[in-house]
């Protein structure tokens, strides 16, 4: 059998980098992925805080924006938050984009960038009415059971 030389050479010079460029398309996913999560988590916050005041929700969750969403979305732009209620429910929707620029135009790279967005609903449950209303309802009952046990 007859051994070529630089054979070694040019596996490695077509290899080598399309396996970096796979890893960095990973890492950039990965950015993807975890912006997603964090946004879906930051919309649903917004949501349950708007849903617990006793305020406007569009002003509850401008008020908190700032706070939660933070400086987390690593790799990608400040999200863009819009809120909207209806009737008793609350939802907010955040929207972003992926910063992939260090990829150039590589044939994996989706051309238009990434954008995703989210979106977290909460109902307005009036929970300290209802504690109220099941302690006051409990108390009665207890109350009555106390009568029949004296009688």
């Amino acid at each position: 059998m007859r051994k070529f030389k630089g054979y070694m050479t040019l596996e490695a010079s077509l290899v080598v980098p399309m396996i970096i460029c796979v890893f960095a398309l990973l890492i950039y996913f990965s950015y993807y992925l975890y912006g997603r999560c964090i946004l879906s988590q930051d919309t649903y916050i917004l949501a349950f805080r708007a849903s617990i005041s006793s305020e406007d929700a569009v002003s509850v969750v401008s008020e908190k924006e700032e706070r939660v969403l933070g400086r987390k979305y690593f790799g990608a732009n400040k999200p863009v938050i819009s809120v909207s209620t209806n009737g008793k429910e609350v939802r907010v929707s955040g929207k972003t984009t992926v910063r992939s620029r260090a990829m150039g135009s590589y044939f994996l790279k989706p051309k238009s960038g990434w954008d995703y967005e989210a979106a977290g609903k909460a109902r307005k449950l009036e929970q300290i009415e209802h504690i109220r209303m099941v302690k006051r309802v409990k108390d009665i009952g207890e109350n009555l059971l106390n009568r029949k046990d004296k009688s």
